[in-house]
């Protein structure tokens, strides 16, 4: 095997897109599941407790893993520039602090609410809501600040049907914060909300 990939003269490109996707899918597994181990880093606290997989904080390691893998795919595949990918890498964890923040406000503000009343099973009903909504919106607000930072590296991301397929595909995923929450593990969120989204950047790396 040849590693002139690696070299910093080499002008650096992507794989065929079939297998760009398919590293990207699979690093984004590994970063899911790498975030679900422990971790010697500092968990985020929440302001509010009540929410979310461990209702007092989420594990920043998950964010600094994939996005040091985002950050390596611009090395490799787009840009020898290694501000724009320490940029690409930085965005992509701010976009995972500005998401854990983005769903837990929602989800605060509809448990808090009077939706659906008083009646018997209000409350439960609004924490479903609020699950889903909170991993709608920050789902979106992830990917999104997501694209932005890849965008930095890698211009083809910056066309509109590149960022907004990501921004789809991170929102949609999103939704995998309620099973999350149901059955109290990471791993129903972060392993398919990284893969597909990672899987989305590749895509678009390689869309001519």
């Amino acid at each position: 095997m040849k590693w002139d990939f690696l070299k910093s003269n080499i002008l650096p490109r992507p794989p065929a897109r079939a297998r760009a996707v398919a590293i990207m899918a699979l690093a984004g597994t590994l970063t899911g599941l790498l975030a679900c181990l422990p971790s010697p880093l500092p968990d985020i606290r929440l302001e509010d407790e009540g929410l979310i997989l461990n209702a007092e904080g989420s594990p920043l390691h998950a964010g600094i893993a994939f996005g040091a893998a985002i950050g390596l795919m611009m090395w490799l595949w787009v840009t020898r520039d290694p501000v724009k990918c320490l940029l690409a890498m930085a965005l992509v964890v701010m976009g995972w602090l500005a998401a854990v923040n983005t769903a837990n406000d929602v989800f605060q503000a509809l448990v808090g609410s009077d939706l659906f009343g008083t009646v018997q099973g209000a409350k439960s009903q609004r924490e479903v809501l609020g699950l889903l909504l909170g991993g709608l919106t920050g789902g979106a607000v992830g990917a999104g600040l997501t694209a932005f930072g890849s965008g930095i590296a890698a211009e083809r991301i910056r066309r509109p049907e590149n960022w907004i397929l990501i921004v789809i595909v991170g929102t949609l995923m999103g939704v995998l914060l309620y099973p999350s929450a149901e059955y109290d593990s990471l791993i129903f969120l972060f392993v398919p909300w990284q893969a597909f989204v990672a899987a989305a950047i590749a895509f678009g790396l390689t869309r001519t």
